[in-house]
């Protein structure tokens, strides 16, 4: 009997460990900022269409709906290229560096700045795990621009 009870007790003690390794899996990341922690989750979050791992979560404006702003997380090591699908006015980096590429100009965005670029030329990729506010006015997209985000269900 006492075999038993132990053959038992290891199978239970497995699905224990299985699935607690399957619920740690589903908990956010957690990122420390300098000035405090920010958790990832992004339940409710879009996927970039290029790369997954790429989040961003459209913030709508009730005021003003020409004003665009979508909050965007981008790994450490991703990389993007606009090519006419989305209009950057300006950003703003929370948390993070960032290298910009907009009309044949290279710049660096870090933590706590800002930049504008009023293009739809833009291409990047980031240096750190890098949170940022992207702001910009639909009425200065480009028609292709309006177009591809209209297909896409609209920002």
């Amino acid at each position: 009997m006492n075999e038993e009870k132990r053959i038992i007790l290891d199978k239970i003690d497995t699905l224990l460990t299985k699935r607690t390794a399957e619920l740690l899996e589903e908990l956010p990341d957690v990122h420390e900022v300098s000035d405090g922690i920010i958790i990832r989750f992004f339940g409710e979050w879009d996927n970039c269409e290029d790369d997954n791992a790429i989040k961003y979560k459209i913030i709508e404006n009730k005021d003003d709906p020409d004003e665009s702003t979508v909050f965007f997380y981008i790994p450490k090591g991703a990389t993007f290229d606009l090519n006419g699908r989305y209009h950057i006015g300006c950003i703003n980096c929370l948390n993070g560096s960032i290298e910009f590429t907009s009309n044949n100009e290279t710049k660096f965005l870090e933590s706590y700045s800002k930049m504008c670029f009023d293009s739809d030329d833009v291409k990047g990729i980031a240096y750190e795990n890098s949170y940022l506010i992207v702001t910009s006015n639909k009425k200065q997209w480009f028609k292709a621009t309006l177009e591809h985000q209209e297909n896409l269900g609209g920002i």
